[in-house]
């Protein structure tokens, strides 16, 4: 036997001391909930101000290590001996110190079990805890809201339909955590006489269910029902035929997606539909003397308790392990077995009790909304409505669209003109000649006649003139004597009255125009609109294009939804675009409105 039970670290996982004078050390192992462990140290004791809050305890019952917890509350006591008694909880706790900061969704087809625990551990802030091993490969869809890692952890396998365990390994670091399937082969037996000392038989069947309802996401019409994957039903049974009909709802607003909630209503059944039965022993711990010879009784597993003299003999899984005193009572245990970890009555008051604080939340609300469309359209230009529907929309209740044609709508006859400067075309020019006319002999009137006398022209010349006269002349007439002279002279012109005879031929005249064109300007200038409403044509009928798809329905209002484009789980599909397009088989107007019913969440990631 060791001299210590209790070996105390540091948050960085130095040791600090031994706690040899530890006593009243005890602990609690209950399955798929957190470990806890206690002890007392004497007042007085120098190794006491190791026991800090947050610092480690690694604790062993004999040989054997049980598990490392760390320091939580602590409680001074004074009587005949003064202590400080200290409670603690399994190391799994500390992912309870880092949380799922707001909304946050994963699982779904195509992702599995391993790949959702991943997803939470990975939120560590110090990686303490890392996954092992996963026995289970579902496709379920998960939604936390500022939850802590821990409450997230547990939740994953809840809704699984088999029994598991949570499995640690705390003896290397990083941590190391497993989500095991039990195994339902017994690896102890209890038996009256050999290692039983007294049993407690615990029989309740109060509170039996085997008529399940199952609710979850939203409220009223639009809370989620399991019915779309349970053939048109909203409740399960089970064990009707032995206990009756007995009916309970189970509401548990964390489920969105209706396989998910299906499948955790069958776990619940199967825990509600049979009668609580537990037994509480009190027996004898021999793997404390040989580990290797006599088992250790570990929550999650099965033990065989057998007891002649009562006709006991069943097979069931080990729900929780306690020891009150590991130094001074080592091989005293308490073991509880059971069919099921807690009653119905407790699991649905959990649940109702989850879902008041739920009803604290915004769960979202039923909103209607209207698309309304006003234009002229044709069979090349058909009217088109868009419109969006984002991933938060819960539930669409309806989506309807009403139109009708009507004629073509104009609002004026003219429209603005502007002009220009511009040249005809080159064309025109070449020789032409006129027609032959006119010609003939023609004779003047008579007038004129009479005696006249003519001045010369040097008459009168003196001076210079003369000198230039004289000098020319002599220039041209060599010979004359140079002193020759002119003198002034006049004559005399006797004209008789006559006339003149004038011939003028027949004769063309010629004219040359050459190749030419015109310059003429158009102004800049408008016209004015002469407004008004004016009617055109209408159409007779139309038929509708929904996300691509033709739909002849000639129905002027339309359930749209049979037509709009599904995913692969059959319903509308959401964060994206849906377009409606309405084709008139000739010119006309339509006036159209999209009338839609719908339930959103609280979540969006805005605040505006």
């Amino acid at each position: 036997m060791l001299k210590y039970n209790i070996k105390i670290y540091d948050t960085n996982m130095r040791e600090l001391a031994r706690l040899q004078n530890a006593f009243d050390t005890g602990y609690d192992l209950v399955n798929n909930e957190l470990w806890t462990c206690r002890f007392k140290m004497p007042k007085n004791d120098k190794k006491i101000k190791f026991c800090e809050a947050f610092n480690y305890v690694e604790l062993f019952d004999g040989e054997e290590r049980v598990e490392l917890f760390r320091i939580m509350p602590s409680v001074f006591t004074r009587n005949e001996l003064a202590y400080e008694e200290f409670e603690c909880e399994h190391v799994l706790a500390t992912l309870i110190d880092d949380v799922l900061f707001q909304y946050h969704q994963i699982g779904n087809v195509g992702v599995y079990t391993p790949q959702v625990l991943r997803y939470v551990l990975d939120k560590q802030t110090n990686k303490r805890w890392q996954l092992v091993e996963c026995d289970f490969n579902r496709q379920f869809e998960y939604k936390w809201e500022n939850e802590n890692l821990l409450a997230a952890l547990f939740s994953v396998p809840k809704c699984f339909n088999e029994k598991y365990k949570w499995v640690f390994d705390t003896t290397t670091q990083p941590w190391g955590l497993s989500l095991k399937r039990l195994d339902e082969k017994y690896k102890a037996d209890i038996q009256y006489r050999k290692n039983m000392q007294n049993i407690e038989k615990t029989k309740d069947p109060t509170n039996i269910v085997t008529r399940l309802y199952a609710l979850g996401y939203g409220e009223g019409d639009n809370q989620l029902t399991i019915k779309s994957v349970n053939n048109g039903v909203p409740y399960i049974e089970k064990n009707v035929g032995s206990y009756g009909l007995k009916n309970s709802i189970l509401i548990d607003r964390r489920f969105e997606s209706p396989t998910t909630l299906l499948e955790y209503a069958k776990t619940v059944l199967n825990e509600a539909s049979q009668p609580y039965l537990s037994y509480k022993i009190k027996a004898v711990d021999l793997s404390v003397i040989d580990i290797n010879k006599y088992p250790k009784f570990l929550p999650g597993d099965f033990v065989l308790i057998r007891d002649v003299e009562d006709e006991i003999n069943l097979k069931l899984p080990i729900v929780k392990v306690s020891k009150s005193d590991l130094k001074g009572n080592p091989f005293d245990i308490e073991i509880e077995i059971a069919n099921k970890n807690k009653d119905i009555t407790g699991s649905i008051s959990e649940i109702m009790e989850r879902s008041r604080i739920n009803d604290t939340y915004a769960q979202g609300a039923t909103n209607l909304m209207q698309i309304a469309f006003n234009d002229n359209a044709d069979e090349k230009y058909p009217a088109l409505i868009k419109f969006y529907i984002p991933s938060e929309m819960a539930r669409i209740n309806k989506l309807i669209l009403n139109y009708t044609l009507e004629s073509f709508r104009a609002y004026s006859k003219a429209t603005k003109g502007g002009g220009e400067t511009r040249k005809t075309t080159g064309s025109g020019g070449g020789d032409y000649t006129s027609t032959g006319a006119g010609g003939g002999d023609y004779t003047s009137t008579g007038s004129g006649g009479g005696d006249y006398d003519t001045t010369h022209g040097m008459a009168q010349v003196n001076g210079d003139n003369v000198q230039r006269v004289v000098k020319n002349f002599q220039q041209q007439h060599i010979g004359f004597a140079e002193d020759y002279h002119v003198y002034s002279h006049e004559h005399s012109i006797s004209l008789r009255p006559h006339e003149h005879s004038v011939n003028i031929p027949q004769h063309t005249h010629s004219v040359n125009i050459p190749q030419h064109t015109h310059d003429f300007t158009l102004p800049d200038h408008t016209h004015d609109i002469d407004y008004g409403m004016y009617e055109g044509s209408k159409a007779s009928e139309a038929y509708l294009r929904v996300d691509g798809q033709t739909v002849y329905i000639k129905d002027k209002e339309v359930n749209l939804i049979p037509h709009l484009s599904k995913d692969d789980g059959g319903k509308i599909q959401r964060g994206t675009w849906h377009t409606i397009e309405i084709v008139p088989n000739k010119l006309t107007r339509i006036n159209a409105s999209v009338f839609i019913q719908l339930f959103t969440t609280s979540r969006g990631g805005g605040d505006f």
